[in-house]
């Protein structure tokens, strides 16, 4: 990052006081591999990147912490506030670790970056309408007002959900066993709270496994719950 760069954090934080900043995981996991390469260790940086909740997180960090002496350190000397789901802010709606949607958007204007600041600017705009019609075009083709990515991981969720079992409470509450990771994990799903203690569903917006289970335990749609 140039001198230029720097100042972006204070003015974000000045100007927009609310907003959640965020690193990009993969970005981490390049500085870090240096020090620690090897499949099985990315695999468990993922892990703990991709962990909605601190005790998933715990677990991939066990199993980190087994591929070498001070590994886990060296990893956590990176604020994993910033870049691990298990920390992120539940209101956003949004679970993304990494910053592939703006480098993605880097290349697509890369032809008119080097411009002059107006025609940058004005070939930008004519780039960015063209994308929103072609946008509104797909919505038309959507059988519900459910997008296609959503529904992707609604179903994924599902298939999950046939690895989960139920105790009911009586009441609101349900104690969920996941048997998806080497272990079996318990979460509890709150359904008048509509929380799970994994995270998932407060994160994404979208019924996670365990809250699947919950409302098919009380006949419920989870296709419902899906956030707007």
């Amino acid at each position: 990052m140039s001198d230029m760069q720097k100042g972006l954090l204070k003015v974000v934080s000045e100007v927009l006081p609310e907003s959640e900043h965020r690193w990009c995981a993969r970005h981490i996991l390049a500085n870090w591999s240096k020090d620690w390469r090897g499949l099985e260790r990315r695999y468990n940086f993922w892990g703990c990147a991709r962990a909605s909740c601190v005790v998933e997180l715990n677990f991939h960090l066990d199993s980190l912490n087994m591929l070498g002496n001070g590994i886990c350190e060296s990893l956590l000397r990176y604020n994993n506030e910033t870049w691990c789901r298990a920390y992120f802010n539940r209101d956003r709606k949004c679970d993304i670790i990494d910053n592939n949607m703006c480098e993605t958007f880097k290349a697509w204007i890369l032809a008119v970056r080097y411009k002059t600041i107006i025609t940058m600017l004005e070939e930008i705009r004519v780039k960015m309408m063209e994308r929103i019609g072609k946008l509104r075009e797909f919505a038309d083709t959507w059988i519900c007002d459910i997008s296609p990515i959503a529904m992707k991981v609604y179903q994924d969720n599902m298939a999950q959900s046939m690895r989960c079992t139920i105790k009911w409470n009586g009441e609101y509450g349900n104690e969920v066993e996941d048997t998806s990771l080497r272990v079996v994990l318990k979460y509890c799903v709150n359904m008048q709270a509509q929380t799970c203690t994994c995270r998932s569903w407060m994160l994404k917006g979208i019924p996670c496994a365990h809250a699947i289970v919950a409302m098919h335990f009380k006949n419920i749609d989870p296709i419902n719950y899906i956030s707007h």
